[in-house]
């Protein structure tokens, strides 16, 4: 039952998630002018219709009486929905300004999109209290955010890597720095992982109902996603090609192990 409860609040995290890793990897990438004017478009163009998508399940997110029997807090799940409107509205200002010839107005309104979608992710995760003495869990809070680095980084390098099919004489700079964003967040997860392992949360999930979702999020979204992104890096010097494919394969290991991830954290409070 509690499953059902929490799905909707699952997938639109996981949708915020994909936004924010997205309008954040646009920003890093633009900051220098090596990302394709398409690339910019088409990515922000996603990440718009991922919060759109978010913000369609605000009616199904759990309230009153559903909240209470998936112990999930009322208060900060409001303030998620009401997050959700404000993320979509950057999204669309964001979308706006890589059509405008403006790269300092787009690094302004990304980092409010950044500051925006990263403060509604942390609604998010206070909604689910972790202990009667403790409001939250201060690893959930970073969790959510580099989430959203992994996922959303992932699907944007997707992205950039079909420019080199069109543009083959393009820096593969971008390519590269887009895979160890990627790379770089699962690390930073998997330091996460670490310490709930050293706390004991771990080896509960990986012996509890949640096991196999936990052997996912380990298996495929951890260990396999930072292979799939060191390999992305290595092979994008030579050939952009074989780092695209990878990259597609690398946005399937994150996303399973994400909507693994947030099954678990929102069902059992553990932020792996």
């Amino acid at each position: 039952m509690n499953a059902l409860i929490t799905l909707p609040l699952v997938v639109a995290v996981i949708f915020v998630e994909l936004a924010v890793g997205g309008v954040f990897l646009i920003w890093l990438l633009d900051r220098n002018g090596q990302a394709p004017t398409g690339f910019l478009r088409l990515t922000a163009s996603v990440d718009l219709a991922a919060a759109g998508i978010a913000a369609l399940l605000i009616p199904t997110l759990p309230t009153g009486e559903g909240a209470r029997l998936a112990n999930l807090s009322p208060g900060p799940l409001a303030a998620f929905g009401q997050g959700l409107i404000v993320v979509t509205v950057l999204m669309a200002l964001h979308l706006l300004t890589t059509i405008i010839p403006s790269r300092g107005l787009r690094a302004i309104v990304g980092i409010l999109a950044l500051v925006g979608g990263s403060g509604t992710l942390i609604a998010a995760a206070i909604s689910r209290p972790v202990a009667p003495d403790a409001a939250f869990d201060i690893f959930a809070l970073l969790a959510l955010p580099v989430a959203a680095l992994a996922l959303g980084g992932s699907s944007a390098a997707m992205l950039l890597g079909h420019w080199y099919l069109v543009t083959p004489k393009l820096s593969t700079t971008p390519l590269q720095r887009a895979a160890l964003v990627v790379a770089a967040a699962v690390v930073l997860q998997l330091a996460l992982a670490g310490i709930a392992f050293a706390r004991g949360d771990l080896q509960a999930q990986l012996q509890g109902p949640l096991v196999i979702a936990a052997g996912i999020r380990l298996g495929v979204g951890l260990l396999m996603s930072l292979g799939v992104a060191l390999a992305a890096w290595w092979t994008a010097k030579t050939n952009t090609q074989s780092s695209t494919g990878l990259l597609y394969v690398g946005i399937g290991t994150v996303l399973a192990g994400e909507i693994s991830a947030r099954v678990i954290f929102f069902l059992q409070g553990v932020a792996i």
